[in-house]
């Protein structure tokens, strides 16, 4: 009999780190390669399509965004040779998994989120990371352990900021997604200020199955792009009530602003891939 139950981070950690190693074991058994190796991994902020500047945007409501201040917590992330629902013919399982995202509820554990077939590598802790700070460069995280071969999806967590992550953490002030800045249109200017939570259990912290397609190996270094010109869409800034003081909203968990960057940041689209080889590879 199945027990249902709510999947923690550390067992979600520690499921996926055995699925590598095993992974690892099985292709040396096979002789059909998959060798293990040891790779970068890296953020960076993607730009939006014709921006120079990274937070800095026009969303497809019209309203022009401008980003001042941009942290949040994100990792583990895991590397899969599967392909994603995305990159699949049959719309089944894909209209399911969004069925997820839009009315999240709590469920069973079960074999579905494997589906990605072996983890080639995997970054295992949560990091701080502030979007706006250094532009364009990518942040080098560390060397993490893999298996070469083909990654065609990527997943990682959303969470609040651990104990682990100390000073680090408390600009967040113990949030999981923390952004502040300027929206316009039609001649208004208004700052906001919005913060997202993302709990256990992981079932709704999860962003699964990131499309991609790279070549994994020694020394190379695999980036996550996170894309917040994309966690805007659909945001309709002028249903926000502004205080007569000018001061910045503070956007309400009730706004539409807050439900549409809450659902859009656990997009596939809220993310990419990007793989540069190493010079000397």
């Amino acid at each position: 009999m199945t027990t249902p139950l709510r999947t923690t981070r550390r067992a979600f950690t520690a499921l996926l780190g055995t699925a590598l190693l095993g992974g690892g074991a099985a292709c040396g058994l096979s002789g059909t390669g998959g060798r293990g190796i040891i790779f970068r991994m890296g953020l960076r902020t993607a730009l939006a399509p014709g921006e120079t500047e990274p937070g800095h945007f026009t969303t497809d409501t019209g309203w022009r965004v401008a980003l001042s201040s941009a942290l949040m917590v994100l990792g583990p992330i895991y590397l899969f040779e599967n392909p994603s629902p995305l990159q699949k013919s049959t719309t089944g399982r894909w209209l399911h998994r969004m069925g997820e995202v839009l009315a999240p509820t709590a469920h069973a554990h079960d074999t579905s989120f494997f589906s990605g077939g072996r983890v080639l590598g995997e970054w295992d802790r949560e990091v701080v990371f502030d979007l706006l700070a250094a532009g364009r460069e990518t942040r080098v995280l560390g060397r993490s352990p893999g298996i070469a071969g083909v990654a065609r999806s990527f997943s990682l967590l959303l969470q609040p900021p651990s104990r682990a992550l100390g000073a680090e953490a408390e600009p967040l002030e113990g949030r999981s997604v923390l952004l502040e800045g300027t929206a316009s249109r039609d001649g208004r200017t208004l700052a906001f200020r919005a913060a997202l939570d993302f709990p256990p259990p992981v079932e709704l912290q999860r962003v699964e199955f990131v499309p991609m397609e790279v070549e994994l190996d020694d020394d190379d270094l695999f980036v996550v792009e996170l894309q917040p010109h994309r966690w805007f869409e659909g945001t309709l800034f002028e249903r926000l009530e502004v205080p007569a003081s000018g001061a910045a909203v503070a956007v309400p968990p009730e706004s539409q602003v807050h439900r549409a960057l809450f659902i859009n940041v656990r997009r596939q689209t809220a993310f990419c891939a990007a793989w540069e080889p190493s010079l000397g590879g």
